[in-house]
């Protein structure tokens, strides 16, 4: 009698227990409900996502470590891989796209069990979770593919319309309906767990339930399970977005804290709609399905440790860098700039703000005072744009020319040892008020020069015309070259008159001046050389000087890609020698902006050229190490690839080396190859993001570190002025 009275007594505290768990779960309010009581029980919740996930992301970060091989760098303090991927990062996404998604289907529903458990009331051990989730795997994993199928048919019907239609709203709307027609394959993961059905079962079972709530059960499951951790996610990457580690912790703390939250509205959904549409005998039984097991005491510390594990091991990675990674600073200086040319305000002199074009990036300057200077010009009126620091957060973007000056003439300049910039202008004659041409024959541009500093230019101090060119005569090429004793070198090629031209030539002529400002210009023809066929040929000349303040003028022709080197015997240029290491040549795909050559020059304090060029055949980066003065005999260097390369630019570090910056488009990336004579070795520093193009300039800067200002770019109004500079460069 004793014996029968206690199971009544345990039968009638049981029934107690389910009576009270089906009034909790019949509640409305699903989605807030659930959140809270995941919240509540978060450490007890999180333990399946913990011990699926971290040894899944432990294992691919160091399959990572292998596979990155120099295509890696810390920038801007974050781990980033360079350029596009390879093929084995494509594979390891891969892998590690489908090792996840197993791992899901095996964390998910182990927490819906545990979250189940909870809300009726009964202990539920994790072992015991985790058997019975491992034991339905299969069925999860054929859940999982027609989930994956229903969404995809759902993008793939919506994409069809559009293109079909054109008609956005109605894309929007046939997606919407489609994926809310699919989301109770979420609410199939509580069937095949909690009832053992199969994966056919499972469907049908979650159909049945969302009978009656066929707008609220899907988007309750939408909203809770996906949208708003989605959007949490948004939210919080939002936040830190500028940080440096902290994205990438809170992203991993994230991921692994949302499976509770989603579990558990599936688990309370479920049991809501069992308790509307089924019976009582229904939720006993799933409920003393549930596996058995002593409660896991919450051990916070231990789980709070290993949620943040992850974070920390990266964290530590980044900041120790113990695998030697190059680490970057990089700054996308146009990042705010507004594209809107109605927000211009005009300067005293009348003309607007200064606008920054995609095509205007000729020169970058660096030095000791951590300022740099970039010289923008493209034919218009030329501008500087000068950095306060060496991150390029504080600009400054001023007019470098006045007002008037002769247009279609791109601005050379050169720094002086003073840190002044020296800038070429035209000025214009025999034009009326409004700029326009009334008598040809009266037209004049005179070459002059600017002195620019911090706070802007000025007309060279006593200096005179360097030379006059009419409306007959206006092609023309200049470039500038600091001298050793202080002086300037203007360099000029230009078209000779009828009487001295020969067919397809053209004169270079050399200018000396004991003083930047050019008071007393001494100009002299030192050679005739093929006509340039290149319409507005930028950077087609470039000069420099010796130690022994000997001039060095290099030539080249970006269409046909040869190159020309003049080399003066004496400062004066009394004799001068012309090599020619590149013949000229035609490209056999001739591609626009990505198929012309590009070249750029270096002086070695003996005095012989270093030369680093785009081949206009086969697309790759050379360098020439040449033996003489006018590059007569030289070594060859290979530096790239062949294939879609811009660029270059160059200098010479500290160690003497030639590093050589270029962009490789065909990767998505900026590479700097240092040359010890012809020998290099090469270090992706960044990635091109968008597209790249011709503007590329680098300088060193007071660390002597290489310092790379580029553009971009990937259409109108879409595109960057980036400043990238590699901090431990090998």
């Amino acid at each position: 009698m004793n014996r029968v009275t206690g199971e009544s007594r345990e039968r009638g505290v049981v029934d107690d227990r389910h009576t009270h768990a089906r009034a909790r779960v019949r509640r409305d309010g699903v989605v807030w409900l659930a959140y809270v009581f995941a919240a509540r029980n978060l450490i007890g919740l999180l333990a399946p996502a913990l011990l699926v996930f971290l040894p899944i992301g432990l294992l691919a970060a160091s399959a990572l470590v292998l596979l990155v091989d120099g295509s890696v760098a810390v920038v801007n303090g974050d781990f980033e891989l360079i350029g596009a991927p390879d093929t084995s990062l494509l594979m390891w996404s891969a892998a590690v796209l489908v090792v996840s998604v197993a791992g899901q289907a095996v964390a998910l529903p182990a927490t819906v069990l545990l979250a189940t458990g909870r809300l009726a009331g009964k202990s539920v051990s994790i072992s015991g979770a985790m058997r019975a989730a491992t034991r339905r795997w299969p069925t999860m994993a054929v859940l999982v593919l027609v989930g994956v199928v229903a969404f995809t048919v759902a993008l793939v019907a919506g994409l069809g319309i559009l293109v079909w239609t054109g008609a956005q709203v109605t894309t929007y709307a046939v997606m919407a309906v489609l994926a809310l027609s699919a989301m109770p394959c979420l609410l199939a993961v509580a069937p095949v767990v909690l009832e053992g059905r199969s994966a056919r079962g499972a469907f049908a079972r979650a159909y049945r339930l969302t009978a009656g709530a066929s707008w609220a059960t899907p988007l309750t499951l939408a909203f809770g399970v996906v949208l708003f951790p989605a959007l949490a996610a948004r939210a919080v990457n939002w936040a830190v977005s500028g940080l440096p580690i902290v994205p990438v912790v809170a992203g991993c703390v994230l991921a692994l804290v949302a499976v509770p939250f989603q579990a558990a509205v599936i688990a309370r959904l479920f049991l809501h709609r069992v308790v509307i549409k089924g019976t009582i005998a229904e939720f006993k039984e799933i409920v003393e399905g549930l596996p058995s097991g002593t409660p896991d005491p919450a051990r916070r510390v231990p789980v709070l440790a290993v949620l943040l594990l992850p974070g920390l091991l990266y964290g530590g990675t980044v900041l120790i860098n113990p695998l030697g990674w190059l680490e970057v600073s990089e700054t996308a200086v146009t990042a705010s700039w507004s594209r809107d040319p109605d927000s211009e305000v005009p300067e005293e002199d009348g003309r607007p703000e200064p606008e920054l074009d995609p095509s205007d990036l000729q020169a970058l300057y660096a030095g000791q005072d951590r300022r740099m200077v970039m010289l923008m010009d493209d034919s218009a009126e030329a501008k500087l744009l000068t950095c306060e620091d060496s991150s390029c957060t504080r600009i400054r973007f001023t007019w470098a020319e006045p007002v008037g000056v002769a247009g279609g003439y791109t601005a050379a300049s050169a720094r002086l040892a003073d840190g002044r910039l020296v800038v070429s202008t035209w000025a214009r004659k025999g034009v009326d008020n409004d700029g326009l041409i009334r008598e040809h024959e009266k037209w004049r541009a005179r070459l002059g020069l600017l002195m620019c500093d911090a706070t802007g230019c000025v007309p060279a101090p006593g200096g005179k015309p360097i030379t006059e060119v009419t409306r007959t005569s206006q092609d023309r090429a200049v470039a500038l070259a600091a001298r050793p004793g202080g002086g300037l070198l203007v360099a000029q090629l230009h078209e000779l008159p009828f009487s001295k031209r020969d067919i397809d030539k053209e004169g270079l002529s050399i200018t000396t001046c004991d003083d930047p400002a050019c008071p007393r210009p001494r100009t002299k023809e030192i050679a005739k050389l093929p006509a340039n066929r290149y319409a507005h040929n930028r950077s087609g000349l470039i000069a420099g000087a010796g130690s022994d303040d000997r001039p060095v003028v290099l030539r080249f022709d970006r269409e046909t890609g040869s190159i020309s080197v003049i080399s003066c015997d004496d400062p004066a240029c009394a004799q001068a020698r012309i090599g020619r290491p590149v013949r000229e040549d035609r490209p056999y795909n001739f591609d626009g902006r990505h198929g012309r050559a590009g070249a750029a020059m270096v002086i070695r304090p003996d005095g012989r050229p270093l030369i680093a060029y785009r081949d206009v055949i086969d697309g790759a980066i050379k360098l020439l190490d040449c033996r003489t003065r006018e590059c007569s005999r030289a070594d060859t260097a290979t530096v790239s690839e062949p294939g879609r390369n811009a660029g270059p630019a160059m200098v010479l570090d500290q160690d003497g080396r030639a590093l050589v910056a270029y962009q490789d488009l065909d990767r998505e990336r900026i590479v700097i190859a240092a040359c010890a004579e012809t020998r290099c070795t090469h270090t992706p520093v960044t990635t091109i993001r968008r597209g790249g193009s011709d503007g590329l300039a680098m300088a060193l800067d007071g660390n002597g570190r290489p310092m790379i200002a580029w553009m971009d770019v990937a259409g109108y109004a879409d595109w960057d002025l980036v400043v990238t500079t590699p901090l431990n460069l090998p």
